[in-house]
């Protein structure tokens, strides 16, 4: 199994118990696969199915996370103590986190993987971010009618111990 396989299943069990918590369901992974990543089904032979992406609170977290880059580091930082931005390295939630949220999204927006799936987010930043603060600005963003996940748009926390739904 790859990085990026190994990223997306540990996403998909994390995700998955917690919904089946939340919504009283009991789906199970049947597969992993490309479109969407992720294929569950129930003992009734129900189908939920999802794709799943990540946040980054500043374009390349997700290689520096991974220790492909090092734009987080110590050497990133000039004489001025920061990175050239007016924030330096700092992140705020109602700020380029979203932005950067909704930038992820759209991309993923564009695909329409048929009925029964869901879009998983899975939140990559160590700040552990409370989504629950953000919900409602991230939902104003969006286009309802635009949505092609018929099963919603979720976030997994960076813990991996909540998800939220956005639509």
């Amino acid at each position: 199994m790859n990085e990026k396989e190994k990223i997306e299943k540990a996403t998909a069990d994390a995700f998955i118990h917690l919904y089946n918590i939340k919504m009283g369901t009991s789906f199970f992974i049947t597969s992993y696969s490309d479109a969407p990543d992720v294929r569950c089904e129930d003992s009734m032979g129900n189908s939920f199915n999802f794709e799943i992406t990540l946040t980054e609170d500043r374009k390349g977290d997700i290689k520096c996370l991974l220790g492909r880059s090092d734009h987080r580091g110590v050497n990133a930082i000039d004489a001025r103590g920061c990175t050239g931005s007016s924030l330096g390295m700092a992140s705020c939630l109602q700020g380029n986190v979203i932005d950067m949220l909704i930038c992820r999204m759209q991309k993923k927006l564009e695909k329409d993987y048929g009925v029964n799936v869901a879009l998983v987010i899975r939140d990559t930043s160590p700040v552990c971010w409370d989504w629950e603060l953000s919900l409602e600005d991230i939902r104003r963003m969006l286009d309802p009618q635009k949505i092609p996940y018929d099963k919603g748009i979720w976030l997994l926390s960076f813990s991996k111990d909540r998800i939220y739904r956005v639509l």
